[in-house]
């Protein structure tokens, strides 16, 4: 007898009532709205739920109404646990819900704070009635890379295991689960993969007519597995989007499709969190930084007590990191770090510390100012890379885009003019739209430049430091008049390795991501590269930091006895917004543009920092490995202390 049946016979009034076909199928597709489509789920008919709902701010559906377009976390959070409260009556007393949910950044000007969405959901519904058996750790073996620079690259998520009560089909297992992602012909992105799915299933302790349900299935990963794991329990799968139906379709059989309508329904925005009434502990051992893991939730929540006091704060530079774990962790300390934005701090990676079957975290935080960049060595935990750059042999006919130029023309490559020793091209004429031709030198791809500082009192080399304006050897101080100014020397170093050449574009539109709008596209380094192709832009061949270019400008100015208000008078009046963003030393700040540097040097006068400012180059642009090295991932599988020696290194070059 099928257990539909039997939830039936037991609720004779429910939904499922009014539609005979339900009672007898044995896969069922709810297509439409998922809230009512949970409606006509039979209470506590469902043995197992698996989903991964979409993420907050990370596709477009194409449809209004849909769940991860909500204005704020808080929103997406209250939604989904209106539409999870809903499901908990459909589990059976034992039921196991797996619930896969990625994070999100907050955008900030100029830091972007972690938003611990999946633990503040997980909090949500425990205080909701939901049992939290466990978070285990996916790490995706083959995890997209990623070009920030101040942070980890995301290499895992989580997926959590809640419960309608404590006596579960829930088998537990390791909480730790390393599944590659996979490769799919369709162009949904987000795809749940079917290593992960079979992982869980293996987890319950499933029955044959036991039902299982996805409530947002996407192409039908969760049918597609229990097909193919040959288990004998029942599915079902509700999916809003036609697009993804279609795919259900063709990819599952044996299976009853119904149409569902809207139905309405309340909920919420979710609470924020709040740090805890305990006694500050203020570390202090360091005024660059701290590296510090807590024992328990309490010496946790007493530590982050301590970051938002005075004496925390005055004992540590406006550009200092801080790393902070707890050992023995419960969920709460997992929701905690998101509360410390209202503090003045931003959260920007949870590194999972794994150890055998178990887990904790670290947490990267800095202080939330405009006024810095906080101190991230991230060169200094870089890997190998796996793979050798490839660029095209005979680049004549590549886009150029011009980024020094107020107006952002672009040309082609209209003949090659020089190379390197393996082939690779040093100087190309280009022709720009407007008809010109100009003569542009080619930066080796597997070549560096960098800006350095000298004292001009001692001659000793200078670290950048806005927040301190003395040399360190001889404690002559900088930046008051242009005889402080440090000197500059630049540097240029050839590469010592070869690259690879290949024959015909690196890029095409013809793939499975062509139509797709830029949010669809993911992380993919294929669909990037597919897409966008590679091309030249032409900007700086030195890259020098805009709040260092503004200290110079602005003592430049300081002698010729000028007012930023004088230097915007000597620009058109479009530039009434744009000449003060020179001389800001934060993040609101920005560089002048070749056209404009000639002005500037009419009203300050001659200085190197222009000659730096003005040279240019061609880089070639592409989705590349690194040349210095993948970036770190935010998993490590070592020791505590091995751990902690690690993270180090990103205090090294001070």
């Amino acid at each position: 007898m099928e257990l539909i049946t039997v939830a039936l016979r037991r609720e004779p009034n429910h939904a499922f009532r009014d539609d005979p076909r339900l009672s007898d199928v044995k896969n069922l597709l709810l297509h439409g709205d998922v809230y009512a489509a949970l409606k006509k789920v039979p209470s506590e008919s469902v043995r197992l739920a698996v989903t991964s709902p979409p993420y907050w701010k990370q596709r477009d559906y194409g449809f209004d109404g849909q769940i991860g377009q909500e204005r704020t976390p808080e929103d997406y959070i209250g939604r989904l646990v209106a539409i999870f409260d809903l499901l908990r009556e459909k589990l059976t007393p034992d039921g196991v819900f797996f619930l896969n949910v990625g994070d999100k950044y907050l955008p900030k000007y100029g830091k972007s704070h972690l938003l611990q969405i999946p633990y503040r959901l997980a909090g949500e519904m425990v205080r909701r009635g939901w049992h939290l058996q466990d978070i285990i750790i996916w790490y995706k073996i083959n995890h997209m890379p990623s070009p920030a620079r101040d942070r980890f690259t995301n290499t895992y998520e989580p997926v959590l295991v809640l419960t309608k009560s404590e006596n579960s089909a829930y088998r537990g297992g390791s909480s730790v689960i390393k599944v590659r992602l996979e490769q799919t012909p369709w162009k949904h992105t987000a795809v749940f993969p079917g290593g992960l799915v079979r992982e869980l299933v293996r987890r319950v302790r499933l029955r044959e007519g036991d039902v299982v349900l996805d409530p947002f299935a996407g192409t039908g990963t969760v049918a597609a597995v229990l097909e193919g794991m040959g288990v004998e329990a029942k599915w079902i799968m509700i999916e809003r989007g036609e697009e993804f139906v279609e795919i259900i379709r063709h990819r599952v059989k044996d299976f009853e499709e119904v149409r569902v309508g809207e139905e309405s329904y309340r909920w919420k925005p979710a609470g924020n969190v709040g740090l805890p009434a305990v006694d500050p502990v203020v570390l202090r051992s360091d005024p660059r930084g701290e590296i510090h893991v807590a024992s328990n939730s309490f010496d946790f929540a007493s530590v982050l007590r301590g970051m938002t006091t005075e004496e925390f704060l005055s004992s540590h530079r406006e550009d200092a990191l801080f790393l902070l774990g707890v050992k023995k962790w419960e969920l709460g300390d997992l929701c905690l770090p998101s509360a410390m934005l209202k503090y003045g701090y931003v959260l920007r990676n949870m590194v999972v510390i794994s150890q055998g079957e178990k887990w904790f975290p670290i947490f990267v935080m800095a202080r939330d100012t405009k006024r810095v960049s906080y101190r991230f060595n991230l060169d200094a935990l870089r890997a190998p890379p796996k793979t050798k750059e490839s660029y095209r042999a005979d680049p004549v006919g590549m886009e150029v885009r011009d980024s020094m130029s107020k107006v952002r023309r672009r040309g082609t490559v209209a003949k090659v003019l020089s190379r390197y020793e393996e082939g690779f091209v040093r100087e190309v004429e280009v022709e720009w739209s407007d008809g010109s031709l100009t003569k542009e030198f080619v930066l080796h791809p597997r070549s560096e430049t960098k800006v350095e500082l000298r004292c001009p009192a001692c001659g000793a080399p200078l670290e950048f430091d806005p927040l301190n304006g003395r040399c360190p050897s001889c404690g002559s101080q900088l930046w008051i008049s242009a005889d402080t100014l440090p000197e500059l020397e630049v540097e240029m170093t050839h590469p010592t390795s070869s690259v690879r050449l290949v024959r015909g574009a690196n890029g095409s539109a013809n793939s499975k991501f062509s139509g797709l709008e830029r949010i669809n596209w993911g992380a993919s380094p294929g669909a990037r590269k597919l897409i966008i192709g590679d091309y030249f832009v032409r900007g700086r061949l030195f890259k020098i930091d805009q709040p260092l270019a503004a200290l110079y400008l602005n003592v430049l100015r300081r002698e010729r006895g000028l007012r930023v208000r004088d230097v915007v008078d000597a620009f058109p009046p479009s530039y009434r917004h744009t000449v003060g963003h020179w001389f800001r030393r934060d993040f609101g700040g920005s560089l002048p543009l070749m056209e404009d540097l000639e002005v500037l040097e009419r009203l300050l006068g001659p200085h190197e920092i222009f000659d730096v400012l003005r040279r240019t180059c061609l880089r070639y642009s592409t989705v590349r490995p690194h040349p210095k090295g993948r970036n770190p991932g935010d998993y490590l599988e070592m020791s505590e202390r091995e751990a902690v020696e690690y993270l180090r290194r990103l205090f090294r070059f001070r």
